[in-house]
């Protein structure tokens, strides 16, 4: 993995947007992060990071705070990273969560984290996905490792290697579980074990399931198992169904019971077949005790029809009665219907009759046929007459309907040209009121341009006014803080000369404390030293590194104090020039008074704006109102004009109608009226007349039909029609009294049938047998019957029960084994992996043992670095025996001194050499993790700070180390403010702070 460019934005200490070309960075393969304490050199770490799995390394993640607070209110967070992996080019853009100002109103609005991941691809950007999730997977899966071990290989951190060299095995164990995820060894571990009790749980419901079976078959079979077979015990029974004896007990239980249900089948065949004679026996009885019965009946009913005779006879001779008189019913039928309509026609005749006398207004005499008729074409002339007026009645009716609606239009015109008149009065008076108001308007607007101006270079003053205030405070605090720095500064200054100058007086101490015997003296050569110097004084090279680095970093904050105040001091003067030395209040009072200036005049330039663009149309209006009025008063005319024309009209037809209604004697009334009248009075005479006719007719027909039936009923035998009327019998009666010589007749053919019977006639003459008693016998042989079924059906039962039950018994076992196999494997090897199996030597659990491997190659991947770094002094040691107050043991970290002979607790380093220690086991670790990975290449590494604790001869050694990562095209990152790694790295990356936040320069070439 190789990084190209970062840019960062309102993250951090970075307001502004800056970018990291990485590529021109890394030219030279080493280059360094510098910068003072505090301006964002970290951050840039922080960055990467974070633009890679969206967090940030160690405990700054827990703060969620990376928005910058120097950072406009609007402005959003952002940092967008380019990188390859295998030939791949990614790109990741990503924001974090925070906290924007609403757009209305007051308070803030959350911005969730969002994130845009990129693929580089035939020369245009794709989109992967855009979410925080997948993209922190595609991230993982590309680089092999997860954020924690992505920190710990490609980000030396500061300090945390050294704790974890100084850390104990507890401590240590968390950070190597946590790197190498060796967290699913133990989750193998407890997963085993869990398997082991849910194994053993199912073999044991198997077992349950076994011996409960068992129990059933000795149930089922009311055979026990032999009394030394053990079932309750779990092994005893697995060994049985190993050993093949349960199946063999089962086999001879089922033969003994098949055995005993043939001998009850044959048993069965034998009283079922004296059943069956028994009961043979019996109903041959019973079927000739029901053939006498049969006999007797038919005997007794013969002798009853015998009897009833007499009865029979009169039937038959009521029934050929009523044959005989039944063809003359239709002519009776006839004589009937000729009276009723007789009867009708006379009531109907009377009725007319008197409702013609009432019309006709002469009571005293009948009305006669030729009386009628001429009355009827009397009253038919009046109504012709009469219908003949009728249109101009309709003409009257239209002509009233239309003088109403005539009348009500010229109301209605009358009043839409008053409400005319009124509209165009208003509207002339508006029009009248604004134009006035639009010469008011135009003075005001005049001064729009020249208040607009005003305002605008108000509110400049103001700003500047304001800021001059602020400008001149911060000025101030810089100017006391500066001369706080420009004190410290000399006091570091003449410190750090002091002790230069004590260590030059004791150089040959100094030189003195590297001799060693038989070796060369640096200064003459030679091998004897037979007085070396002694120190006077107490000041080492460190110390003296040490006040340098600390007057070099107090002199630099002094400069950027100078700079700070010199652009303070340019800006106060601009800003004096701009506000023209006003106080910010009258400045206010300017603004405002400005302001409400504009604003009149710019009202006022709207409104006259609206008065111009509606006068064209108001105008129009005013033209069409008066043009309405002319027109209505024209309508008025013409209206009131056809109302009186329509008025006459009206007048003259009622008049000529209501004489001749008087002439008729009808007056106050209508002429449909008078219609109606009348040819209703011609409707009852017609009625009358016709009513007259038909009683005539249906009174012949009457006695026509009574002389037809009389000669009729003569002819049949009968004395006259009162005599066929008594003949004829009812429906429901013909049919009972045929139905009941039917039924006689039938029940003589069948009791005679019955006593012809050869059946019947066989049974009389044989002598009867006790049914009773053949039935005991009967009932005695099938009870034996029954309980022989029963025992057979038992014995069967017991077979197929012993059948069904092997079945489930086989079924349970076959089941039951593969659990118990696989629990007595889970179980050995949970032991195995917990340490508490005899197969485990060294009684170690799986976890420790593959952390223990590991640390074993850490410790050999750092004693490469670390012999090169320390001239072959120093070397890591695993150890096994557990440190003082430690429950685990294997993870002991021990530094045997070569030069000496002994090994050392790291504890017991030095400053330079623990850093020199902990780098080299960082980068072992580094070079574990990354294979451990996936072989994934780490092409860019970080290392972050510890450098200030090295002399020049060690420092040239860990610089060397650090060349030799930079050989297959590696980048190496220093992050450090030690002065002197400026001059001996050329690439550098130089973060400055500053009060409105940090920036980032690259300074590619130092000389």
């Amino acid at each position: 993995m190789r990084l190209h460019e970062l840019e960062v934005t309102a993250f951090g200490p970075f307001v502004d947007t800056a970018v990291v070309d990485f590529d021109a960075l890394s030219d030279a393969g080493l280059f360094l992060l510098t910068g003072a304490t505090g301006a964002g050199k970290t951050s840039v770490l922080d960055a990467v990071c974070f633009g890679l799995y969206g967090e940030v390394p160690g405990d700054r993640h827990s703060a969620r705070h990376l928005r910058s607070d120097q950072a406009g209110a609007d402005a959003e967070p952002r940092v967008v990273l380019r990188f390859s992996v295998g030939g791949r080019t990614f790109r990741t853009t990503r924001s974090p969560a925070w906290d924007r100002p609403r757009r209305r109103g007051e308070g803030t609005r959350r911005i969730q984290a969002h994130v845009v991941a990129e693929e580089l691809r035939e020369g245009t950007w794709t989109a992967l996905t855009t979410r925080l999730d997948e993209a922190g997977l595609l991230v993982t899966d590309l680089l092999g490792m997860t954020v924690g071990q992505f920190t710990q290989v490609a980000m030396l951190p500061q300090g945390r290697f050294q704790a974890f060299l100084r850390a104990g095995s507890a401590e240590r164990h968390d950070v190597l579980q946590r790197l190498f995820r060796t967290r699913r060894f133990e989750d193998v571990e407890r997963w085993l074990v869990e398997r082991r009790t849910v194994l053993r749980r199912e073999s044991t419901r198997g077992h349950d399931a076994v011996r409960d079976l068992l129990g059933r078959v000795e149930e089922a079979t009311e055979v026990a198992v032999p009394d030394d077979w053990a079932l309750d015990d779990l092994e005893a029974v697995a060994g049985l169904v190993e050993a093949g004896s349960l199946r063999s007990w089962l086999a001879d239980v089922g033969a003994g019971l098949a055995v005993a249900a043939r001998a009850q089948g044959e048993r069965l065949a034998a009283v079922d077949a004296a059943a069956r004679a028994a009961r043979q026996s019996l109903d041959v009885e019973r079927t000739a005790a029901s053939h006498r019965a049969r006999a007797s009946r038919a005997e007794q009913q013969l002798a009853a029809l015998e009897t009833g005779r007499t009865a029979a006879d009169a039937d038959r001779a009521a029934l050929a009665g009523h044959r005989r008189a039944e063809p003359l019913l239709p002519l009776l039928r006839r004589v009937g219907a000729a009276g009723r309509e007789t009867e009708r026609a006379t009531r109907s005749a009377e009725r007319h009759r008197a409702a013609a006398t009432a019309l006709l207004g002469d009571r005293t005499q009948e009305p006669t046929p030729s009386h009628l008729a001429a009355a009827t074409d009397e009253w038919r002339q009046a109504a012709a007459q009469a219908r003949a007026r009728l249109p101009q009645e309709q003409e009257l009716r239209v002509a009233r309907d239309r003088l109403v609606d005539l009348s009500a239009r010229c109301e209605r015109t009358r009043a839409e040209h008053a409400r005319a008149q009124v509209r165009l009065e208003e509207a002339e008076r508006t029009a009248a009121e604004q134009e006035a108001t639009r010469r008011d308007l135009e003075v005001v607007a005049a001064s729009l341009e020249t208040d607009a101006a005003a305002e605008a270079g108000a509110a400049r003053v103001l700003a500047a006014a304001e800021e001059h205030d602020e400008v001149t405070a911060e000025l101030a605090a810089a100017r006391d803080r500066l001369a706080a720095a420009t004190a410290a500064a000399q006091d570091l200054r003449e410190r750090y000369l002091d002790l230069r100058e004590q260590r030059i007086s004791g150089m040959a101490a100094e030189l003195a404390t590297g001799l060693a015997v038989g070796c060369s003296c640096p200064v003459c050569g030679s091998a004897d030293h037979p007085s070396p110097a002694r120190a006077t004084s107490t000041v080492s090279r460190a110390d003296e590194e040490s006040a340098r680095q600390t007057h070099e970093t107090a002199d630099f904050t002094r400069q950027a104090l100078a700079e700070s105040v010199a652009t303070l001091s340019a800006r106060l003067t601009s800003l004096a020039t701009t506000s023209g030395g006003r106080p910010v209040a009258a400045c206010r009072t300017d603004l405002a008074d400005a302001t409400s200036r504009h604003r009149a005049s710019r009202d006022a330039a709207r409104a006259l704006g609206s008065l111009d663009a509606g006068r064209d149309d108001r105008q129009a209006a005013l033209t069409r109102l008066t043009a309405d009025v002319a027109s209505l008063e024209v309508r008025v005319a013409e209206r009131d004009r056809e109302r009186d024309q329509c008025r006459d009209r009206v007048e003259h037809l009622a008049t000529d109608l209501d004489d001749w209604l008087g002439r008729h004697d009808a007056a106050g009334s209508d002429v449909a009226a008078l219609v109606a009248h009348l040819e209703a009075g011609v409707r009852t005479l017609v009625a009358a007349t016709s009513a007259a006719e038909e009683h005539h007719r249906a009174a012949a027909s009457l006695e026509a039909v009574r002389a037809e039936a009389r000669e009729a009923a003569t002819e049949a035998g009968f004395a006259d029609g009162a005599a066929v009327g008594e003949a004829l019998l009812s429906d429901d009666r013909v049919a009972e009294v045929a139905e009941r010589l039917l039924r006689q007749e039938r029940t003589r053919a069948e009791a005679e049938g019955v006593l012809a019977d050869a059946d019947v006639r066989a049974a009389v003459a044989a002598p009867a047998r006790d049914v009773t008693e053949l039935g005991r016998e009967v009932d005695h042989a099938e009870r034996v019957r029954d309980h022989v079924v029963a025992a057979r059906r038992h014995a069967v039962g017991r077979c197929d029960r012993l059948e069904e039950l092997r079945t489930s018994l086989d079924q349970a076992l076959a089941t039951w084994e593969p659990v118990r196999r696989s629990h007595q494997v889970t179980a050995r090897l949970a032991s195995l992996v917990e340490g508490t199996s005899l197969d485990n030597r060294w009684r170690m659990r799986l976890s420790a043992y593959v952390l223990s491997e590991r640390l074993r190659q850490v410790v050999a991947a750092a004693n490469e670095r670390l012999a090169a770094m320390t001239d072959q002094r120093f070397t890591l040691e695993q150890v096994d025996e557990k440190g003082a107050g430690e429950r685990r043991g294997g993870l002991s970290l021990r530094v045997r001194d070569d030069w000496s002979g002994t090994r050392r607790d790291p504890a017991t380093l030095s400053g330079g050499e623990t850093f020199v220690v902990s780098l080299a086991l960082a980068l072992g670790l580094a070079d574990t993790v990354s294979h451990e990975a996936g072989g994934t290449s780490l092409d860019t590494l970080f290392i972050d700070e510890g450098f200030g604790s090295l002399d020049a001869e060690t420092l040239d050694g860990v610089m060397d180390t650090l060349d030799q990562l930079r050989d297959g095209g590696r980048v190496v990152g220093l992050v450090s403010h030690v002065a002197e790694l400026r001059t001996r790295v050329p690439s550098q990356l130089e973060v400055t702070k500053a009060r409105h936040g940090s920036s980032l320069r690259p300074v590619l070439d130092v000389g």
